[in-house]
C-alpha cells in the first residue's frame, strides 16, 4: 500500500474537483477522454493510489492535440458513461470513505436506472438445462 501525505491527498482533491468546476465553466459534460482520466483517478483515489490518480489527473489536462490520436478515436466511439454529478457524487464517496452515507449520497436515480437486477430469482436470468 502506498503512503501519501494528507497535503498530497487534499492537493489531488482539489484538482478534481478543479477538474469538474473547469467543465462546469465551459458549459459541458467531460469528453471520453476526459470522462476517461476523471474515473481512473476516482478510482485509483478509492484504492489510495494516488500517485495513479496524479498521472491520471496530468492526462486530463492535457490538450487535445496532445493525446494519443488513436486512443482518442477509440474513446470516442464509445458512449459517455459518467456525467459531472456522477463523478462529484464517486468523489464525495471516496472522500468519505463510504462512511455514515447521507441521503444526499445515494445512487443518484441516472445511475439506479441504468442497473439491470442481477438478483437469483430473476426469470429472465435463469437458463434452461435442456
Amino acid at each position: 500500500m502506498q503512503h501519501h501525505s494528507i497535503e498530497q491527498k487534499n492537493r489531488l482533491h482539489r484538482t478534481f474537483v478543479g477538474a469538474l468546476d473547469l467543465l462546469d465553466t465551459l458549459g459541458r459534460e467531460p469528453d471520453r477522454w476526459e470522462e476517461e482520466c476523471l474515473s481512473y483517478a476516482l478510482g485509483a483515489m478509492a484504492c489510495d493510489l494516488y500517485t495513479v490518480a496524479e498521472v491520471e489527473l496530468e492526462a486530463f489536462a492535457r490538450p487535445i492535440a496532445q493525446r494519443p490520436p488513436l486512443e482518442d478515436l477509440m474513446l470516442n466511439a464509445r458512449p459517455q458513461r459518467f456525467t459531472k454529478e456522477m463523478l462529484r457524487h464517486g468523489l464525495d464517496y471516496v472522500l468519505n470513505k463510504g462512511e455514515g452515507l447521507a441521503t444526499d449520497l445515494a445512487v443518484p436515480a441516472a445511475v439506479a436506472a441504468g442497473q439491470r437486477d442481477f438478483s437469483l430469482g430473476s426469470s429472465s436470468n435463469i437458463r434452461s438445462a435442456t
